[in-house]
């Protein structure tokens, strides 16, 4: 993907998304699956906000059965399903266990008789799913095994535990990357630090666009649409009441941290001393835990947390896991943001479902809304959105179409082979752990990374740290739109995955980029400011 600002303003479109997370990128693809001509631009980085701030997990839906929803436990299984069948390359099965206890609602008879629930409405979470990614059903284990798996649980009391499965993540930024890929090859245009500025109306005062502002040089620009959507995330209420209408709900925080402690292969589940179920899950040989949530509302902007609010998260995550005995030196990214909210019991909770609606009747004709709130049902509330969009259009809708191939890269294939291929070829050769790290974030576009770093002279580590290629950060400006360093750091590349990845490795990232974008060295500065901003 290449940056074509001229792209966005000389042609009209059909629609303009506002928001490039998650939910954005699948209304973008999905729109232009169906043939309309589609315009995104998003104020930063792709899924640079609430897309990269959650648990690395596709949930199947455990939470709606035990609030007794069968229908939007089987919409998350199948969901979680689809996500198996495009982006196979990108998640994997990943193992759940929750202690079993006396004989409260979590006692082994009130577990066995959910679970059971749970295995007959998803009798077909395996459908056309290729087989290394097959679910296994739930099971009951014993106190001493579920001791064995998982070392931090609660013991007084224990009975046994409960085991279920549901897909992990990998890398979820390269995942909302190749979403971003996927919408700009069925056609949309895609702009990242393009920020909204207004909306542009014709003189009956009918929505025909919007104006914009390119954050790197300052220069406005208009682009023209009949439709526009806003999934801007914790910027909707803010873009709604620009464009004259109100329906954006309260915001709360949300937050995961990563910590420096080892992780076993199964993530556990347990109860914090301030009621709410947290999860510790494994994460590249360290523990991803979560999610906390306010209880009151929260304004936007908030850039980061406040650190009572992560010193609170701490207390209550070593509560639910005792022996974690977690402190601030340990944490090593806070994953943080503000995301869609109800009142509940005069408390801030999260919303349960998607918002997607259509303004025109309330004064904007050719606008809507999509508030998402689950990463797992982004491409489901996507679809819901672009019929919206359609209807707004006066054109039939047609039948969403995202969840029938696999993502650009994300197929299985024989990745290995095909990189062995390219070393041959190229008369190079990369040690082992560059090779895994190659085929497992950039999947069948490695052998094309790997070229380019041997053309640019770039085919050496970054740093004796990390298996990342310096020639990987140069890539991520020249075909993948990388505009700041953060952008090849944090998303573009698994350079920043599990925490602060090296001064070498963040200075040399910077001298490359800062020679292909030209910058001097208060730039290159800056930009390594706001990346050391980002960790702990």
């Amino acid at each position: 993907m290449v940056r074509h600002i001229d792209a966005l303003t000389n042609t009209p479109f059909d629609l303009l998304v506002v928001g490039g997370g998650i939910h954005g990128l699948f209304a973008a693809y999905d729109a232009a699956q169906r043939g309309l001509s589609v315009a995104l631009v998003e104020r930063a980085d792709f899924g640079s906000g609430l897309s990269a701030n959650h648990q690395r997990t596709i949930h199947g839906g455990l939470r709606a059965l035990q609030q007794a929803n069968l229908a939007k436990t089987r919409q998350q299984i199948d969901e979680r399903r689809t996500w198996a069948r495009i982006a196979p390359h990108l998640i994997a099965p990943l193992p759940f266990i929750v202690g079993t206890y006396g004989w409260t609602r979590q006692s082994r008879l009130a577990l066995r008789a959910g679970l059971a629930v749970y295995d007959r409405v998803g009798r077909a979470r395996n459908a056309h799913v290729p087989v290394e990614l097959h679910l296994p059903k739930t099971r009951l284990e014993s106190a001493a095994t579920t001791r064995r798996l998982s070392a931090g649980i609660v013991e007084q009391g224990l009975t046994g535990g409960a085991i279920w499965y549901d897909y992990q993540t990998r890398y979820p930024d390269r995942l909302t990357w190749v979403v971003a890929l996927a919408a700009e090859r069925a056609g949309a245009r895609l702009g990242n630090y393009i920020e909204f500025a207004a909306p542009v109306r014709d003189s009956a005062g009918v929505l025909r666009g919007a104006q914009v502002t390119d954050v790197e040089t300052g220069r406005p620009l208009e682009i023209a649409a009949r439709v526009i959507l806003i999934a801007a995330g914790s910027a909707m209420g803010d873009l709604l009441q620009r464009l004259g209408v109100t329906g954006a709900p309260p915001l709360l925080r949300a937050m995961n941290v990563l910590l420096d402690r080892p992780a076993r292969d199964i993530a556990t589940a347990a109860r914090g001393a301030s009621g709410r179920m947290l999860t510790a899950v494994p994460w590249h040989g360290r523990l991803l835990v979560g999610t906390d949530q306010s209880r009151d509302f929260v304004k936007p902007p908030e850039e980061t947390p406040p650190a009572a609010a992560v010193s609170a998260f701490l207390e209550d995550a070593n509560s639910a896991f005792p022996k974690l005995a977690a402190t601030r030196k340990d944490v090593r990214l806070v994953h943080h943001g503000l995301v869609p909210a109800l009142s509940r019991n005069g408390h801030a909770d999260l919303l349960p479902d998607p918002l997607i609606a259509r303004h025109g009747a309330g004064g904007a004709p050719g606008l809507v809304s999509l508030v998402g709130t689950k990463y797992t049902t982004a491409r489901w509330a996507a679809a819901r959105a672009v019929n919206l969009v359609c209807a707004a259009l006066g054109r039939p809708s047609g039948r969403s179409r995202t969840g029938l191939s696999p993502l650009p890269h994300a197929g299985i294939a024989d990745v290995e082979g095909l990189l062995t291929e390219a070393q041959r070829s190229l008369h190079v050769e990369i040690d082992r752990d560059v090779s895994e790290h190659l085929s497992g974030w950039y999947g069948t576009e490695a052998p094309a990374v790997l070229r380019y770093s041997v053309d640019q002279h770039l085919h050496d580590r970054l740093s004796s740290d990390t298996a990342v290629l310096a020639g990987e950060i140069a890539y991520a400006v020249e075909h993948a739109a990388a505009l700041r360093l953060s952008d090849a750091v944090l998303r573009r590349t698994s350079l920043g995955l599990t925490g602060h990845p090296g001064q070498a490795s963040l200075q040399r990232a910077a001298e490359i980029m800062g020679r292909k974008l030209g910058w001097d060295a208060n730039r290159q500065t800056e930009e390594l400011r706001r990346v050391e901003a980002v960790y702990p």
